[in-house]
């Protein structure tokens, strides 16, 4: 696995308000996803102990929304994306969590 570079990532509490005062929101069964305009795709999460109280639990979840945004990063428009965990994700396998937030991506794609 590779490192997501830290221009990549949402870091402070005001980068996750603004994206959280935007609005914008698409989700599925398992993620959520806020998003506002930036210059470059960044990521922030949040995976809550509501999802699951045990930390590897929700540490298997965040290495997989990392993992995942980095690999569809290229394809993703200018936004600041916030990938909120929902308790129905804990239950899922690697593969289908990596699935769903694939599905979620894809309805940001932008067209070449």
């Amino acid at each position: 696995m590779h490192e997501l570079p830290r221009s990549a990532r949402l870091l402070d509490g005001k980068a996750f308000k603004r994206v959280f005062e935007s609005r914008q929101a698409i989700g599925n069964a398992y993620f959520r996803v806020h998003y506002a305009p930036w210059e470059q795709p960044r990521l922030g999460m949040a995976v809550s102990k509501r999802v699951h109280r045990r930390a590897v639990v929700r540490n298997r979840i965040r290495r997989q929304i990392r993992e995942s945004f980095r690999l569809q990063r290229q394809t993703l428009p200018a936004l600041d994306f916030v990938v909120l965990a929902r308790p129905a994700a804990a239950e899922l396998t690697r593969t289908d969590l990596r699935a769903a937030l694939d599905q979620l991506w894809q309805r940001f794609k932008v067209s070449p």
